[in-house]
């Protein structure tokens, strides 16, 4: 099930016929309002989404942001040190949307 204004909401489910009942991958868009971060070596992902976002939970709109990158820990990784990563602006809540 997936809930209204999820991430995932506007996925195609695979076909039941083939026995997997999942969903399929979903597309990423550029994301408006991006910050550049020079990636440190004491960074992780969920720390950079509560830096950032105020909520730790949000690490995957960094990753969706960075899809070069499969797993949160190649974003950060040693090799990275230095480098820069994109950070999406904040999801304004349905109030700031009103104004």
């Amino acid at each position: 099930m997936r809930r209204k204004g999820s991430r995932y909401e506007n996925t195609r489910p695979f076909s039941d016929e083939k026995g997997f009942n999942g969903y399929r991958e979903r597309k990423l868009t550029s994301p408006p309002g991006i910050v550049e971060h020079t990636v440190l070596h004491t960074d992780r992902i969920d720390s950079l989404a509560d830096s950032y976002y105020k909520k730790d939970r949000r690490w995957w709109r960094i990753m969706d942001a960075n899809s070069e990158f499969l797993y949160g820990f190649e974003l950060l990784d040693e090799d990275m040190h230095g480098d820069v990563v994109v950070i999406p602006a904040s999801i304004p809540s349905s109030a700031e949307k009103g104004k």
